[in-house]
């Protein structure tokens, strides 16, 4: 008896002396659309941006990039192809620049074109797989993995944030005017959802407005955009949600005002510049309410 109580205590000051042991560091997490998948050109980024490679990345095998997919290594871009990026580069920058203390690490699953009515649905509840859409089970594998990689490496990560951009698919006319007018609530769903999920009650959870400009084919655009207000934390709606904050994404330039741009219409996604501010938003809106008593 006296050798299996020494043993217990051996096994719980080993326990204590290794956990002890595990280095902190703050995950985010990226999610959503074409912006958040990244329309930015790597070419034509300005030369006095410089990314911060001690900020750990670990990006899904669906999306292309820097370096490789389900691995975690120094910050670089991953979008649907290697030459295009998202708000992974301005945003692990401009955190680390923030926390120069702190370690980042940013995990990342976005789909262009994807929706949140069946793509992104998170279903009911863990064990749900009928209903789960299928971007939203990579999203969660992907973030469970590099979890899991993350501890295997000697950290203990704590999710900090989530940041999405994506309602665009839900504001489109072959979408349906109802699915257009459901997506607060399947905003408040699923924000929540992903915090149970992943354990992570204390989450931000910050979004950018979508559709700059109106335009006929998204005939669900004002739906869409009053139901991002309705779910922000500070709107005191019935969808709110706390630690939930939408910001401004109107004045961002967009792919119609690129230098040479293949796509000179293009008045829905934010180019190059468009999406460096827009990571530097999504990190200075962080920073304002993390650091909130």
């Amino acid at each position: 008896m006296k050798y299996f109580k020494l043993m217990a205590v051996f096994i719980v000051i080993w326990s204590s002396h290794v956990f002890g042991q595990l280095k902190p560091i703050d995950v985010i997490l990226i999610g959503g659309q074409s912006n958040a998948t990244g329309q930015g050109y790597m070419k034509n980024i300005p030369k006095d941006f410089k990314i911060d490679s001690k900020v750990l990345f670990y990006y899904s095998k669906w999306l292309g990039g820097g370096g490789l997919p389900m691995t975690w290594q120094p910050l670089c871009q991953a979008s649907e192809t290697p030459d295009k990026f998202g708000v992974e580069l301005s945003l692990g920058t401009e955190l680390q620049y923030l926390y120069p203390d702190k370690k980042f690490a940013v995990i990342k699953h976005a789909l262009s074109g994807s929706n949140l009515y069946e793509q992104w649905n998170p279903g009911k509840n863990n064990r749900d797989t009928v209903h789960f859409g299928s971007e939203y089970k990579k999203f969660i594998n992907t973030v469970t993995s590099g979890l899991e990689t993350l501890r295997n490496m000697g950290y203990k990560p704590t999710i900090r944030a989530m940041v999405w951009q994506q309602g665009e698919a839900d504001a489109r006319d072959i979408a349906g005017m109802e699915n257009s007018v459901n997506y607060g609530i399947r905003l408040n769903t699923f924000i929540k959802r992903i915090r149970r999920q992943l354990h992570a009650n204390n989450m931000l959870f910050i979004y950018g407005y979508v559709i700059p400009k109106p335009l006929p084919r998204f005939t669900g655009r004002e739906q869409v955009r009053d139901a991002q207000r309705r779910v922000a934390q500070d709107s005191e709606d019935q969808l709110s949600v706390k630690k939930a904050f939408v910001i401004d994404t109107d004045d961002l330039s967009l792919r119609s005002d690129e230098p040479n741009s293949p796509y000179p219409n293009d008045v829905v996604h934010f180019n190059t510049l468009g999406i460096l501010e827009l990571g530097k938003r999504f990190a200075k809106k962080y920073h304002q309410e993390i650091n909130k008593k």
